[in-house]
């Protein structure tokens, strides 16, 4: 049994800060076009605890950055990753991250994105545009260009960010390529339900709606990805956009309870993948080089992190750190490190992204 230095911190306000000017360097901070100049970042990537922002904490930064005219804030920076806000009132510079993929949840507001086509001097030509809105969620591989304009009042969203360029021999943690050769990126697959990937065709059921990824719930002695009985994810990452409408979204939470899943792979990149979760009864999960960022999306319960871990995993009574999850919660959990729900009530799902931190030369966790 290993012991973990158990912590849960909550960010703090965005006074105690180091700003960082355009010249911030490569890996996940490329890119930054107009109102990125200047990014404040509240706290480097911890190993050794996690990181709760409740959303009273987020509503405080967003009064904050109104008040100091952010248009990011970097709540967590860990070289290779970051989490941000993003809040802007106009359209920005179309913006193109050569080794950085995107995860966005849009918290506030209302907007229209494009993607694709060519940048000339920082404008589109061509791309496909299409209306975001609170709730929901956007995927955009590195190297797609893209930009939010047609901003209403303003349009916010909680930014997750990992760099793609991991050794081609690196083990993937997060996931897998279902058969698909390993390196940078998985499967090039096209926009939410498009052309099947090169490569090869998708595996046998890997439909959109028929082909839900199945983890069936952490078990108590959870070292991975939970239970048995993984299938086919819904999308492969790749070149394109993947865009889940909130509709969309309450839709596969659904199915999920009447279906009495555990996970729904939303989209695999094989070292990352983005999902949905949900649990009707405590769990703990360990992920040896994987990190995860939460958003609670329904329910409730009692995180739990850092804590003693039994012989089969469970979680040591009496050890580590907990905190109330509740909808708009956002939490980060480092690779290498216990976590999971202490208590339930009655049940939670949560939006789960993650991305395997085994980059070339690179910490390890400890």
């Amino acid at each position: 049994m290993r012991r973990h230095a158990a912590g849960l911190l909550a960010v703090g306000s965005v006074g105690a800060l180091l700003v960082i000017g355009p010249n911030l360097g490569a890996q996940a901070g490329q890119g930054r076009g107009r109102g990125e100049g200047q990014t404040v970042i509240l706290e480097q990537a911890p190993t050794d605890r996690a990181i709760a922002i409740p959303t009273e904490k987020l509503a405080q930064h967003l009064k904050d950055m109104d008040a100091k005219k952010l248009q990011t804030l970097r709540m967590i920076e860990g070289g290779k990753f970051n989490v941000n806000i993003r809040r802007i009132t106009n359209a920005e510079t179309a913006l193109i991250h050569p080794n950085t993929t995107d995860l966005w949840v849009v918290l506030e507001g209302s907007g229209t994105l494009t993607t694709g086509g060519i940048v000339e001097n920082g404008k589109f030509v061509g791309g496909e545009s299409h209306p975001i809105k609170v709730g929901d969620v956007t995927y955009l591989p590195a190297g797609l260009p893209h930009g939010v304009s047609g901003v209403n009042g303003n349009i916010t969203w909680l930014n997750v960010r990992w760099d793609t360029d991991w050794p081609a021999d690196a083990e993937p943690g997060a996931g897998n390529f279902q058969g698909r050769a390993a390196g940078r990126g998985a499967a090039r697959g096209a926009r939410a339900g498009g052309e099947a990937p090169a490569g090869g065709q998708p595996p046998a059921g890997a439909g959109r709606a028929e082909g839900a990824a199945r983890e069936g719930g952490a078990r108590a002695g959870g070292a991975g990805r939970g239970a048995a009985g993984f299938g086919a994810p819904l999308e492969y990452g790749g070149s394109g956009e993947i865009f889940i409408s909130k509709e969309r979204l309450d839709g596969y939470m659904k199915d999920m309870e009447l279906k009495n899943l555990g996970t729904l792979r939303m989209i695999e990149g094989g070292r990352y993948n983005v999902n949905i979760r949900r649990i009707t009864a405590p769990s703990t999960e360990y992920h040896d080089i994987t990190a995860d960022t939460w958003v609670i999306l329904k329910g409730g319960g009692t995180a739990s992190t850092g804590f003693d871990r039994t012989a089969n995993g469970g979680r040591v009574e009496g050890t580590g750190v907990s905190a109330p999850a509740k909808v708009g919660d956002v939490f980060f959990i480092p690779a290498h490190f216990p976590h999971g729900f202490s208590t339930v009530s009655p049940d939670v799902y949560w939006l789960n992204i993650r991305w395997d931190v085994n980059y070339a030369n690179f910490p390890a966790a400890k």
